[in-house]
């Protein structure tokens, strides 16, 4: 197993995020926020710039995250757009329903995921299994539609050479370890995987993600976030922190035990984000050692 980091996690400035990751001697990177943007949505000068930079610091792009179906689905976009003028005109103008959204992901988003992880060499592309909305309930069937959007990215990833690597996310229709491993077994494409997050699957209501969780995804891991989650005693709301309740020890170990010999990227989702960054990987090289 190789270890990499979210850059954005440690700083919104890729060539900071990337001297960072050097100097701790990390074997890779994945991409997501640089600026004020989302990879590879960036300003022209970023799309310029990002290759250089990879090039300059030798470091692989083991992995994008463009916030790919991380949107309403069945759902129309939020009203809340409305309120910013600027906001209010894009959905006006690209986006119009639930559907023209995910066209838009389908039709544009990917393809220039595709086009930036070739050009660099990467091999994972991660994505969400929509946001469901408020309304409804993680039990609730995954619409129909929200599967057919899903087989069309898989086909154009595979078609490309490429992995897509679902990630487990709380607010999505895959939001534990059992409904994501359903979704993929739906999906039904070798190029289609799973981003392993036990974190996220806590929050989502899966109090033992390990090893639990982890039984329904071991053999569709293809990429992994490192993180940790507690339940506030005050408010017993599941929230992110930097030493939790995930099992990660028992969960590092399952893993090099399985063979897995992909990437676990540090994305603590906490601040200071450069302390938390570097005390994350002192663990997590830590529970390696202990477990060789």
């Amino acid at each position: 197993m190789k270890l990499s980091v979210v850059t954005d996690e440690i700083s919104a400035d890729l060539e900071t995020a990337l001297e960072l990751a050097s100097d701790w001697n990390l074997d890779g990177v994945e991409l997501r926020g640089i600026g004020g943007a989302r990879y590879p949505e960036v300003s022209p000068f970023w799309q310029a710039r990002v290759p250089e930079l990879i090039r300059e610091y030798r470091l692989p792009v083991v992995a994008i995250s463009p916030g790919l179906f991380k949107i309403p689905y069945p759902e129309k976009p939020s009203p809340a757009t409305r309120v910013l003028r600027w906001e209010d005109e894009f959905v006006f103008q690209r986006v119009r329903s639930a559907e023209e959204l995910v066209r838009f992901h389908l039709e544009v988003l990917l393809p220039h995921t595709i086009a930036a992880a070739r050009q660099l060499g990467t091999p994972v592309i991660v994505a969400f299994t929509f946001d469901r909305g408020e309304n409804k309930p993680p039990e609730a069937p995954v619409p129909q539609g929200a599967i057919d959007a899903l087989k069309e990215a898989a086909r154009q990833v595979e078609a490309a050479g490429l992995t897509l690597a679902l990630e487990v996310e709380h607010i999505c229709w895959g939001d534990t370890g059992e409904r994501t491993a359903r979704l993929v077994e739906k999906i039904g494409s070798s190029a289609v995987g799973i981003n392993w997050d036990p974190a996220n699957a806590y929050r989502a209501g899966s109090d033992r993600p390990f090893p639990e969780g982890y039984q329904a995804v071991r053999e569709l891991v293809r990429h992994v976030h490192y993180k940790d989650a507690a339940t506030d005693p005050a408010t017993g709301q599941r929230n992110f922190v930097f030493n939790g309740v995930i099992d990660w020890r028992g969960q590092i170990e399952a893993l090099l035990h399985d063979g897995y010999a992909g990437y676990m990227s540090i994305e603590t989702h906490v601040r200071p984000k450069v302390a938390m960054a570097r005390g994350s990987l002192e663990l997590i090289r830590k529970y390696m050692e202990a477990a060789r």
